[in-house]
């Protein structure tokens, strides 16, 4: 049974438009491999983060609406950990 998602993503900050938008189409990727259904980006631009993360101050904020399966999640935040330009992510289920 597939469920709405947000996934809230800050990407490095050392990225250009087109090296975002290359990052955000392999999450697009990642999600859609794993059986995902996009539904939209949300952009917030380069914001200043509390905390520095991995050496950086400033992320830029992303916020992807999606439906999945449950079960794809954990896999989706281990293949984001291998990403580098990917500082932080966290998803929300939106039906609950």
């Amino acid at each position: 049974m597939a469920r709405n998602y947000e996934g809230t993503f800050i990407f490095s900050s050392a990225l250009d438009e087109t090296g975002l938008s290359r990052e955000m189409a392999g999450v697009e990727e990642v999600v859609q491999r794993e059986g995902g259904t996009i539904k939209e980006w949300n952009k917030w631009g380069r914001r200043r983060l509390a905390y520095e993360i991995k050496g950086q101050t400033d992320g830029f904020y992303a916020f992807l609406t999606f439906e999945a399966d449950p079960s794809i999640i954990e896999s989706l935040g281990q293949a984001y950990r291998l990403n580098e330009n990917i500082l932080r992510v966290l998803h929300i289920n939106l039906d609950e």
